[in-house]
């Protein structure tokens, strides 16, 4: 039996542009949005950091969209208990609104379905890829996080001025999760990495993290901080099972206490590195992104597998 989806309100339709919207706007741009890719090698830990972290952000009482750039059928939405038949796409092919697709979860965090989101980036209209950035930021959100798929697939997460590496708790899968890193930061440099360990306690992450960072350094310039572990525990596998975040079926399990430590560490964390952006701003860079990476080849799109590559 699918279990029903966390209760949330509908979804408030686009309002016109006035002087209202634009000031909230304005406002919205003066405040910043913190916008995070999250990567790693593991699909199945990425959904589950991805979605936990999300809901750990909401509670905090801050408005959180989270893009679902992974593959269903195993994918954030699930670990909502969502199945949504509508997504970007359909937004960007004129069947629907934004609104119209855009998933309540809670009060503040909402979803937004967008499997190979970067090549409808590059395939729709510039015009039509800007506006749907300006309905985005008339929703006023404080958290923009970005899941993306597991494979080398390029994604919207590529334009996230922060960037965290969902480390797999096997110290042997270092080299995938170091692959990970390498790819993504070779599509797009400059940008800020974190590192969020995944069922394993702080002590062995530090170590991890500690080896990661050197490598990083010493082949790619880049500096990886610890943002925080997640323990291993049976409340987070049972969440998992039931499709639901760990914090929303087990609030005060040890999974659930370290992921809002997370959660309030990355809300706190310095402006150095939780860069703020303007939603406008962020969308137009992806989608130069998607029109830089299928011009010079480094994208090409596999039609029978569904997905694009690098």
């Amino acid at each position: 039996m699918t279990p029903s989806p966390i209760s949330g309100p509908t979804v408030r339709r686009h309002e016109p542009d006035d002087q209202a919207s634009g000031l909230r706007r304005l406002l919205a741009s003066t405040q910043g949005l913190k916008a995070v890719g999250l990567h790693g090698p593991d699909a199945a830990l990425n959904v589950q950091a991805a979605s936990n972290l999300a809901f750990a952000l909401s509670q905090r009482g801050s408005s959180v969209c989270l893009i679902d750039e992974v593959p269903g059928p195993e994918n954030c939405a699930a670990r909502f208990g969502l199945s949504p038949s509508r997504s970007l796409a359909d937004v960007l092919h004129g069947r629907f609104r934004l609104d119209d697709v855009l998933v309540a979860v809670t009060d503040h965090l909402h979803m937004l379905p967008a499997v190979n989101g970067l090549a409808l980036a590059a395939e729709s209209d510039a015009h039509d890829w800007s506006r749907l950035g300006q309905t985005l930021a008339e929703r006023d959100l404080a958290w923009l996080l970005l899941a993306a798929p597991a494979d080398d697939q390029a994604c919207l997460a590529l334009a996230a001025p922060l960037r965290i590496l969902i480390l797999p708790p096997q110290k042997a899968r270092l080299t995938e999760a170091y692959a990970v890193l390498k790819a993504v930061h070779n599509r797009q440099p400059d940008v800020r990495w974190l590192a969020m360990s995944m069922a394993t306690e702080t002590e062995a992450a530090e170590q991890v993290v500690t080896s990661l960072s050197e490598t990083a350094q010493r082949f790619l310039g880049l500096e990886v901080g610890l943002l925080g572990a997640i323990p291993r525990d049976q409340e987070m596998e049972r969440a998992t099972r039931a499709m639901r975040p760990v914090l929303d079926t087990a609030p005060d399990a040890l999974s659930s206490q370290a992921m809002r430590q997370v959660a309030e560490r990355l809300d706190g964390w310095p402006l150095a590195y939780a860069e703020r952006t303007d939603m406008v701003a962020l969308w137009q860079r992806a989608g130069l992104l998607a029109r830089i990476a299928y011009r010079t080849g480094r994208v090409r799109h596999a039609a029978h597998r569904g997905h694009a590559y690098g």
